[in-house]
């Protein structure tokens, strides 16, 4: 890191300290430290507010229930405690000049009558209250305690989530939206923008997150949550502003994963879960066939420990969490696309053009350990390690088929968007399954210290974080990739749904050669295996340097350096992985391996149904037996690898780039009265370096003896020549930036906040828009370039919130936001002078498309309005119902896709003696998916999530879950001109099914 910046910052914490410990020695005053516990559970309390009376001095407890209040006038003090759904509680203590008094505190719940007051210390009965509303109380102190504005949750509060998930977690708070691959949620939203606007750490620590299947485009900076488990975690924070002490790169927002940790606990606890899920479709001990072409069962069994002990008179903490889930189900897809031109002899409106069905069962296997383990070595320095294990395990067999319709008027029917047949034998039918096995591992080291010296704190944190992600169909399978689409030509067939907004095609084949016959379907080029890959590696440390001053004005300072290192590798060599069987026909080849897994999209709840002329369905490739022929019969195969395929494979999606940001920041809180104000400026440094090839010229392909159009060699030992005899080059870039950041705190009063935020951050360009090769397209006259110059865009957020706080465990609070972004990234079409072109090539006709930072700043705005309680002010039956409700508005100062204006999550939860029940509802509006060729949106949709319980006893309790409970469709409709929406997008992925049991102790 730059040492300059080094040094002034451990000069200015080193002033800061001086003067405070030079203040300390003429000050008559004292301290006052403990913790606050919850005898509930066995759980030291985070975010109590504590504060001396007839004084504005306050703390929060800490970690480990902590808290510690300096400055304190020498002489008698009373203290009062305060956390929601719980009573106050108060005490009084001698403080002496000098000396450091110790109370602790446990809390009472508000359900139970009475107070405890006096000197000694206060103990009550233990109180049995549900684990939502215990995680609602944690995240409303979270939220109150916060100066940034923020969305805190327990990990406990929505109910079972087996599969553990983090996103099914978070679709229920306000201003989170999802981005879903097949039903799986897989990078999350924050209040209208993109999921690469949006940071996801772990304690803080940024995580490594690869994705394999981004790697095509250079790869997004989403983090996928594939690889995270839920149930490692024991809170969740959403921060929607920024403060200087959090990296900058998070213009939507950060979403912290707090760990679980055995100091917060003062006995040891084991907890077990075991559990079954299932499918709504499959839903028996039976064995059938899917995801693949093999027959298993689709009940899977999952569970988690969790061990949690304090040892060594409470100096050693650990926690070890263990957790196994599989779950099957069967995503649906039908896509139909459309002609739009009528003509004169044709003068209908639309006419279909081809529908594709796409049967996508699937297993996603997670795997999780988790262990967390707190020494202190002193009464001053706690050494702490974390270390993370996650392992994804998806294996999604896709079998599509598409029937495409032929010339517009060899489509007949009067409402042919409803019924039609086609006539022209040039209709065809293509059967294209296509294995795909993902898997992912995630190990993340995250070792820190925290030294304490009176007001002084200086806490240490490292990480070392690597995640690898790529395909394996072959290996992991034994299966063929793909087939290549076999096509069978010259049926023709009727097709009829009974609306506009279904997909419950009847297609049935009326001509040509029986669709069921392997014997029909050419025999194109296979694909063996999957070359997708991807690699991020994240290191990184920073020192924080904490100081509480009480000179003129409560004052917490805090300043940090930190370092962030960053590799990040991908390739796709799918084209490289070709093959032609030998010797094999124009047609039939593969007839004999048809696949036993029937083509049944009625199965899939679509109510679709395909018929073919001899009265079977549709042949299928047996993708598995494909692979153990190839595997026994390699000399049977040749590869098929044109100069194109191997530049693509080979030079053209491949990146390796590097990422170093130095940061250091400043920042101060202090409390006046009612008013907490904190201002900060955080300064970092970017320097990236990307690997590239280094071609060789024209004049250098001629001399060497090799052809080329637009300067790339036409064969491969050209592509070789040209590409490899040369070593890479180290394009490096860099930029600095700093960061102001404020807000503002005004306590109304007791129970009523108002808060503003001010944050500048920044988003980096991804490795698709500054890394790789250029794309020269001669036919379309275009060159799809990196953009090496590109700088980040930047964004100014601004939020205000008011939120008030009601007993017991209750709050209404509306927050209203505006992030300007400038510099937003958009692809450009740029003439070669324009783009600065100066090659040997003659590129003066052709467009260069690229990425360039917009002139006009884009304003994104909305507003959230949130509501929970627990009403256990009501009389009995009625004493155990919880409610929570939340309503988002999101809109631009541009069209933008993706960005939901409207979006309602609520939720209802019923306690009574034993049992519990709970549902939630998610209703988004229609929102667009794309703002350039035909107009497309989703159409609105509500999903709604049931669960419930039963304690057998204090110790055991058996609890089930369901995850869209109707199967609510999505659906994307495509309206073009006058015309009526239609569906163009019909996705279905079943209900799936929890039952488990599970025991603490």
């Amino acid at each position: 890191m730059r040492l300059t910046l080094i040094v002034r910052i451990c000069s200015v914490v080193g002033t800061l300290l001086l003067s405070q410990l030079a203040h300390a020695q003429t000050s008559a005053t004292g301290t006052i430290t403990g913790r606050v516990l919850n005898p509930a559970n066995g759980e030291y309390v985070r975010n109590a507010q504590i504060r001396v009376e007839g004084t504005a001095l306050s703390a929060s407890s800490e970690d480990g229930g902590l808290y510690l209040i300096t400055g304190v006038p020498a002489g008698p003090a009373t203290i009062t405690v305060t956390y929601t759904g719980s009573q106050p509680a108060s005490a009084k203590v001698n403080v002496t000049a000098g000396g450091t008094v110790t109370r602790d505190f446990e809390l009472t719940s508000a359900l139970e009558a009475g107070k405890g007051t006096g000197d000694s210390p206060i103990k009550l009965t233990a109180f049995k209250v549900s684990s939502e509303r215990e995680g609602n109380a944690k995240a409303i102190m979270q939220q109150r305690n916060s100066m940034n504005i923020t969305n805190s949750v327990a990990s406990d509060v929505f109910g079972d989530v087996a599969e553990g998930n983090v996103g099914e977690f978070l679709k229920h708070m306000p201003g989170v939206e999802l981005d879903l691959v097949q039903g799986e949620i897989r990078t999350i939203r924050l209040r209208g923008l993109d999921s690469e606007y949006t940071q996801v750490t772990l304690d803080g620590v940024s995580l490594a997150s690869a994705d394999a299947n981004a790697g095509a485009a250079g790869n997004a900076r989403a983090f996928s949550f594939e690889q995270v488990s839920l149930s490692s975690m024991e809170s969740i924070e959403v921060s929607k502003t920024i403060s200087a002490d959090v990296d900058a790169n998070a213009p939507a927002g950060t979403i912290n994963l707090k760990t679980k940790r055995a100091f917060d606990l003062t006995r040891r606890r084991v907890s077990a879960q075991a559990n079954l899920t299932a499918f709504s479709t499959r839903f028996n001990f039976d064995d059938s066939y899917g995801p693949d072409d093999r027959k298993s069962r689709k009940l899977h069994p999952g569970g988690i420990f969790d061990y949690s002990d304090v040892f060594f008179n409470r100096r050693l903490g650990i926690n070890l969490n263990i957790s196994e889930s599989m779950a099957y189900s069967a995503n649906a897809r039908t896509t139909m696309t459309y002609n739009y031109t009528p003509t004169a002899a044709d003068p209908r409106p639309v006419v279909p053009t081809a529908i594709n069905f796409l049967h996508a069962p699937r297993t996603n296997r997670r795997s999780t350990v988790n262990f967390t383990a707190d020494y202190r070595a002193s009464s001053r320095l706690v050494l702490s390690l974390g270390l993370l294990y996650n392992y994804a395990d998806l294996n999604n067999p896709q079998r599509s088929l598409t029937f495409n319709t032929g010339a517009r008027n060899t489509v007949t029917g009067a409402d042919p968007l409803l019924s039609f047949t086609t006539t022209a034998p040039a209709a065809n039918v293509v059967s294209n399954p296509a294995a795909i096995v993902k898997l992912g591992q995630t190990l993340t080291a995250l070792p820190r210290f925290e030294y304490r010296a009176g007001n002084f704190t200086l806490e240490g944190k490292f990480a070392g974080s690597n995640s690898i992600s790529w395909y394996d169909p072959r290996g992991r399978r034994g299966s063929m990739r793909d087939a290549g689409g076999p096509t069978l030509t010259g049926l023709t067939y009727t097709a009829r749904r009974s609306s506009l907004k279904s997909v419950d095609w009847k297609v049935v084949q009326t001509g040509g050669p029986d669709m069921d016959n392997g014997a029909n379907y050419t025999n194109p080029t296979v694909t063996i295996d999957d070359g997708r890959y991807a690699l991020t590696d994240v290191y990184s440390g920073e020192f924080i340097g904490t100081l509480r001053t009480n000179k003129f004005l409560p004052i917490i300072w805090k300043a940090g350096v930190k370092r962030r290192y960053e590799i990040r590798d991908f390739r796709l060599d799918t084209e490289s992985l070709r093959f032609n069987l030998n010797g094999a026909g124009a047609a039939g080849a593969w007839a004999g391996y048809k696949s036993p897994f029937d083509f049944d999209m009625g199965a899939t709840n679509t109510d679709s149904s395909i018929k073919s002329i001899g009265g079977g369905t549709v042949w299928m490739p047996d993708l598995v037996r494909m692979g153990t022929y190839y595997r026994e019969n390699q000399n049977n195969f040749t590869q098929s690898i044109t100069a194109a395929n191997f530049y693509n494979a080979f030079i053209g999606n491949r990146r390796n780039y590097e990422e170093t940001i130095d940061a250091g920041f400043l920042m101060g809180t202090t409390t006046i009265g009612k008013l907490v104000l904190r201002a900060g400026l955080r300064r970092e440094e970017t320097s990236t370096d990307s690997l590239e090839f280094n071609p060789r010229s024209v004049n250098e392909l001629a001399a060497a003896g090799f052809a080329e159009t637009a300067g790339r060699a036409t064969t491969i030992d050209g592509l070789k020549y040209q590409f490899f005899s040369k070593p890479k080059v180290h394009r490096e870039s860099g930029y600095n930036n700093m960061f102001p950041s404020a807000s503002v705190k005004y306590k109304i009063n007791q129970n009523f906040d108002a808060q503003i935020g001010f944050s500048s951050t920044i988003r980096r360009p991804t490795f698709r828009d500054v890394a790789g090769v250029w794309v020269i397209n001669d036919d379309n006259l275009t060159v799809s370039a990196p953009n090496t110059a590109l700088k980040p865009e930047t964004s100014k957020n601004l939020a205000a919130r008011l939120a008030y706080y009601f007993e017991p465990v209750g709050i209404l609070a509306i927050n209203v936001y505006q992030n300007n972004v400038k510099g937003l990234f958009i692809t450009n079409r740029l003439t070669a002078q324009e783009f600065g072109y100066q090659g040997d090539i003659d590129l003066s006709n052709y467009e260069f498309i690229t990425t360039t930072a917009s002139v006009n700043d884009v304003t994104v705005r909305g507003m959230e309005l949130e509501y929970s309680q627990s009403l256990s002010f009501l009389p009995q039956p009625f004493k155990g119902l919880n409610v929570r409700a939340s309503y988002t508005r999101s809109y631009a100062s541009i069209p933008k896709a993706n960005m939901i204006p409207h979006s309602i999550n609520a939720g209802l939860s019923y306690g009574y003696r034993r049992f519990n029940v709970y549902s939630s509802l998610n209703w988004r509006d229609n929102y667009p998916t794309t703002i350039t060729g035909n107009p497309r949106f989703y159409r609105h949709r509500a999903n709604i999530d049931v669960g419930g319980g039963y304690r057998i006893t204090d110790r055991i309790n058996v609890f089930f879950a369901a995850r869209n409970l109707f199967n609510e469709p999505y659906l994307i409709m495509e309206k073009v001109g006058a015309n009526a929406p239609a569906v163009q997008f019909y996705e279905v992925n079943g209900t799936n099914w929890t039952f488990g049991v599970k025991s603490t102790f």
